[in-house]
């Protein structure tokens, strides 16, 4: 392929690009509307005034420290609950796990398991724990089946890829020794998997404090529970003392995930997120070779081995969370009636043109919230990489410090609930796409930067160090020689991130944002569960089509 038709691709993928965004554009600004509400400029003005002034009551101080309680002990169960059906799911739908070709009755249970994983993830933990509430009421245990359900089946998909890219030597050897199943597979495949199953582990730890913290909405509980009171209130300096919390939890969490996974894995956070889970290979093959080393003399490893299982048993015993409710006659009954309720689906008032429109508005979000983000990512990701080399005079001293400002910016973004930032936004901005969009591109803005300065801190430097020796300055250089090479990964990345806008759209939405998770909130309200039943559909749809048409595009930009 020439250079000249390079160039060509990426101009037109650049002007692909640019016509949705001018679309979202166009579609959050009808002409004539009031964007800004000018009456809740005051408020924006009270709540930051109050930033220097946080609330250190002792009673408070120890409420705080009760949520933070609470939410790690929802996490904690929830993320135990989701590595379970991970692990399953992902034992069943991987091909390493059979070693001869399943029957067609097994392969019939496969394709509907891989269908039903499917339709559980497309649905936002936030909008699960709504339903888990019409049945259980105000439950701990609401808040454990809204991660565990979602995170599950992300997990039990990325098991199974994950099995699947495995060396199969020693599981078919002890096969074809004779070797029953369950053992073959404890012997001859968990081991080799067991660094990788751990980091991910870790890394969907972190998601569930994040979501933990975006189920306050709903009321169970927690740091989130307590932000949505304070803010209800207009206690604003109550919010900052919460926020400080949440930011303090994220950062600790951050930090100990980040240690353990570059201890025992070769895959990266950035990894995960972007869906790769193989070993690397060629140059970086010596890396993986010392991560091997890492993993037999990780204490972060250890420790965190150690207070594995005490720590599940504390959180079950402190959060009140019990399954008798599961199987009790009144949530039988609440269940099925349910679904009765829920079918058979109904159009909401206004029929197709709402439906079609609220749609409409969802994707437009999600353009206008991966545009922010990467916007965000571009200005501050090449800031929050690592230096190459430790700080030996005053310029590499101020590139440290701007390093960890830049970090701390990423992470304030990204520990802040969605529903936070949108409520935020909404104080000044009158609902609809726009709010919705500016506050999930910032918290998005979070995530994204930090994948990509985890990805950028991988590349090789040596081309760097080559237009360094021809003359080539500094900042140049590292521009030549890190964009081209990260392109890929980059757009991996921001396509990843897209789907996971589109389905966080949901979460905005119930605050009073706009699309079809403001139109899920108005029919949970009013009990119009036959109208619920057509948004979910919807949501599923969208989801699995976005998911389908950035997986061709991924594969399109590779060719």
């Amino acid at each position: 392929m020439t250079g000249r038709v390079v160039w060509i691709r990426r101009l037109m993928g650049l002007l692909l690009a640019a016509g949705p965004v001018a679309w979202a554009l166009h579609r959050s600004l009808p002409p004539g509307a009031d964007l800004v509400n000018r009456g809740g400029l005051p408020l924006l003005g009270d709540l930051f005034a109050s930033a220097l002034r946080p609330s250190l009551e002792p009673g408070f101080l120890t409420l705080v420290l009760d949520a933070v309680g609470v939410t790690l002990a929802f996490a904690t169960l929830g993320t135990t609950g989701a590595l379970v059906i991970g692990l399953v799911g992902g034992l069943i739908l991987s091909d390493a796990a059979w070693t001869r070709p399943p029957r067609w009755p097994v392969r019939v249970v496969r394709l509907l398991l891989r269908s039903v994983l499917v339709a559980v993830r497309s649905v936002h933990e936030l909008v699960w724990a709504l339903l888990f509430v019409s049945v259980l009421g105000l439950d701990p245990l609401v808040a454990v089946l809204a991660i565990a359900l979602p995170f599950g089946a992300q997990t039990a998909q990325v098991f199974g890829q994950t099995f699947d890219d495995l060396p199969h030597g020693p599981l078919r050897a002890l096969r074809n020794a004779g070797a029953s199943p369950v053992p073959a597979l404890v012997y001859g495949l968990l081991p080799a998997a067991a660094p990788l199953l751990l980091s991910y582990s870790f890394y969907r730890f972190e998601c569930a404090i994040r979501s933990t913290v975006l189920l306050g909405v709903v009321g169970v509980g927690g740091l989130g529970q307590a932000i949505v009171v304070s803010l209800q209130s207009r206690n604003w300096n109550e919010v900052w003392t919460l926020i400080g919390a949440v930011l303090l939890l994220s950062a600790l969490v951050d930090l100990w995930s980040t240690r353990v996974r570059s201890d025992m894995a070769v895959v990266t956070c950035s990894d995960w997120s972007g869906g790769r889970t193989q070993h690397k290979r060629g140059r970086s093959a010596q890396r993986d070779a010392a991560a091997i080393v890492r993993r037999t003399s990780s204490r972060w490893a250890r420790w965190s081995a150690l207070v594995l299982l005490p720590g599940i048993i504390v959180a079950w015993l402190t959060s009140g969370v019990s399954l008798a409710g599961l199987t009790s006659p009144r949530t039988r009954d609440l269940t099925g009636r349910l679904l009765q309720d829920l079918w058979p689906p109904q159009l909401p008032s206004g029929g197709w043109q709402v439906l079609i429109g609220s749609t409409l508005d969802t994707i437009a979000m999600a353009i206008l919230a991966i545009t922010v983000a990467v916007i965000i990512t571009v200005a501050l990701g090449p800031w929050a990489t690592s230096p190459r080399h430790p700080p030996t005079d005053h310029a590499g001293l101020a590139r440290l410090a701007t390093r960890s400002i830049s970090r701390a910016v990423l992470l304030v973004l990204r520990s802040i609930p969605p529903t936070v930032w949108a409520v935020v936004a909404l104080l000044v901005l009158f609902p609809g796409v726009l709010p919705g969009a500016l506050a999930l591109g910032l918290y998005t803005g979070g995530i994204l930067g930090r994948l990509v300065a985890e990805a950028w801190e991988s590349i090789d430097t040596r081309a760097t160090d080559v237009l360094r020796h021809a003359g080539v300055t500094q900042r140049v250089a590292a521009v030549a020689a890190t964009v081209p090479p990260s392109a890929q990964q980059f757009l991996t990345y921001t396509l990843y991130r897209f789907e996971i806008c589109l389905r966080d759209t949901a979460v905005v939405g119930i605050v009073g944002a706009a699309g079809l998770g403001q139109l899920l909130a108005e029919n949970l309200a009013t009990f119009k569960y036959p109208t619920i039943t057509t948004l979910l559909a919807a949501s599923c749809v969208l989801s699995i089509t976005t998911e389908l048409a950035t997986r061709r595009l991924h594969q399109a930009t590779r060719n």
